[in-house]
């Protein structure tokens, strides 16, 4: 499963990116350009992506259990399982660290 601590920050990253776009958006309008309106959109896929690991943490967490109960679960299947959601975790968590660096290369632009 992810750790609470993983999911905070994700969560306190979006509401940071979001906070970025409202101030942007704030600008494009003050300065008569258009912005487009993709934070919903945006925040609404990195939340689906989550729930997407997190349900693979899970499928996998009981695939495990099976197998250790001696149910008929195979065990390269539990590796799979394993392997898929250690994969997409490693994968989100990269995703996190760019989406991060960038935020941090954006507010340290002078203005």
């Amino acid at each position: 499963m992810i750790s609470d601590k993983t999911v905070n920050g994700v969560l306190g990253l979006l509401q940071q990116a979001q906070e970025v776009h409202r101030k942007s958006s704030e600008l494009a309008a003050f300065s008569g350009l258009e912005s487009s309106a993709t934070t919903g959109k945006f925040s609404d896929s990195i939340m689906d992506v989550i729930k997407d690991v997190n349900s693979q943490q899970m499928q996998a967490s009981e695939t495990r259990a099976s197998f250790e109960y001696s149910e008929d679960m195979p065990l390269t299947q539990v590796i799979l399982d394993t392997q898929k959601a250690s994969i997409a975790f490693e994968a989100t968590l990269q995703i996190r660290n760019k989406v991060l660096k960038a935020y941090q290369d954006i507010m340290s632009m002078p203005v």
